[in-house]
């Protein structure tokens, strides 16, 4: 089992701040690249995780982002408004509103999804293919961890 001394925790090497700096480095880069789209960087996440079905509902949406359900319902109507993302009330029912990526929604995703893997190619172009694959195995075996920790549910394609 891996442990951390508090000198592991040093100001220049705590994972918590390693983390938080890359999230805020990385957020920067690729919102630069969205410059000229109606769509931020985190816009373009919402539609993304309810592309590929990590997410289904406002709930979900507002748990994968970090945001309160207020700012996330606002966003939900901001992106419905422009025809990207359409509520779905089930027909078994009709309290369950789903979140649903319009075709309009997957262009867009489409469209700004290569400015985003062409940054992050960017910064691991000095790592091997091998510590690439490493480190996001890593990061999901961590969110995991954290995950269990926090007591926050794990779903079956997040297990490492």
């Amino acid at each position: 089992m891996a442990v951390f001394t508090i000198e592991d925790c040093a100001a220049s090497r705590s994972p918590g701040r390693l983390l938080r700096r890359l999230d805020k480095i990385m957020s920067g880069q690729i919102e630069a690249k969205f410059d000229g789209f109606d769509l931020n960087f985190q816009q373009w996440i919402a539609l993304k995780v309810v592309r590929d079905g990590v997410v289904g509902n406002a709930g979900e949406l507002a748990s994968e982002l970090g945001i309160t359900t207020g700012a996330t319902t606002r966003m939900i109507d901001l992106l419905e408004s422009r025809g990207l993302l359409a509520r779905d009330r089930t027909a078994e029912d009709r309290r369950v509103v789903r979140l649903a990526i319009t075709p309009a929604g997957r262009e867009t995703v489409a469209k700004l999804q290569g400015d985003v893997v062409s940054t992050w190619n960017e910064v691991v172009a000095d790592f091997t293919q091998a510590e690439a694959e490493l480190l996001v195995q890593l990061l999901a075996k961590l969110l995991v961890a954290a995950e269990r920790v926090a007591g926050t549910p794990v779903t079956e394609d997040e297990e490492a």
